[in-house]
């Protein structure tokens, strides 16, 4: 009896140990996984932090490297082409659903680039309900410079045939447009509309960093794992 209950034990301890370890290990990679994306995200909020300081320039014909231009301030001379304009869904602004408004650009130059112009409420969505929004003639925007979106498992089908927009697909777009494949769009920024909408200054420049949170989380349970395997090891040799 004495030793099948030796033999239980040291069963248990195995399968202690069998089930320990690996589970330890993975919280460590899971919190070092996490601790990776922290100073990645810090280093990308300084970045963006440190673009968006510059002076705007003109928008050159080229962004090369773009690596150098993302969020840099830049300004454009050139006209709307309103009767082109989209619709980007479910955007929200203080705590109201409404769309963001994407409207292609003619610069002087002949070039076409896509504005992000802003928000509009949903019962603005129609260009008819904002008429001194649509502002006609040569003008000057001034925004910041940023990339498209790329598809992904869980984002919604774009419906081009109705101007409707869940996400930003620039090659997409440009071919909707028919116009030259855009790797970029401009943000408009927050200078008042006439008429107040679409209101601009929409770009979301730092991103919500909460990874020391759950590299906490991560690291705090595998110390606990190891603590619980340690003390039912010791009991089990009592």
């Amino acid at each position: 009896m004495k030793s099948s209950d030796q033999n239980w034990r040291r069963g248990s301890k195995r399968w202690i140990l069998f089930i320990a370890i690996p589970g330890i290990a993975l919280l460590l990679a899971l919190g070092a996984w996490q601790t990776y994306r922290l100073f990645w995200k810090i280093e990308l909020n300084d970045f963006r932090s440190q673009q968006i300081m510059s002076e705007p320039v003109a928008l050159p014909e080229k962004l090369e490297p773009f690596s150098d231009w993302y969020y840099r301030p830049v300004f454009v001379l050139g006209s709307f082409q309103h009767d082109q304009e989209m619709y980007l869904a479910a955007r929200s602004f203080k705590s109201n659903v409404g769309y963001q408004i994407l409207t292609p650009f003619k610069t002087l130059d002949g070039r076409i680039v896509i504005i992000n112009r802003g928000w509009v409420p949903e019962a603005k969505k129609e260009a008819s309900t904002r008429v001194k929004g649509q502002v006609k003639g040569t003008i000057r925007i001034n925004g910041l410079v940023v990339k498209g979106q790329e598809d992904g498992f869980m984002r919604p089908e774009n419906v081009p045939e109705e101007k409707f927009w869940y996400w930003i697909d620039l090659p997409e777009i440009s071919r909707f447009l028919d116009i030259q494949e855009q790797n970029f769009l401009i943000d408009a920024d927050n200078a008042e509309n006439y008429g107040g909408l679409p209101v601009g200054g929409q770009t979301r420049v730092i991103l919500r960093n909460e990874h020391l949170q759950y590299a906490i989380v991560w690291y705090s349970l595998a110390i606990a794992l190891g603590v619980i395997t340690y003390i039912i090891r010791r009991r089990s040799k009592s």
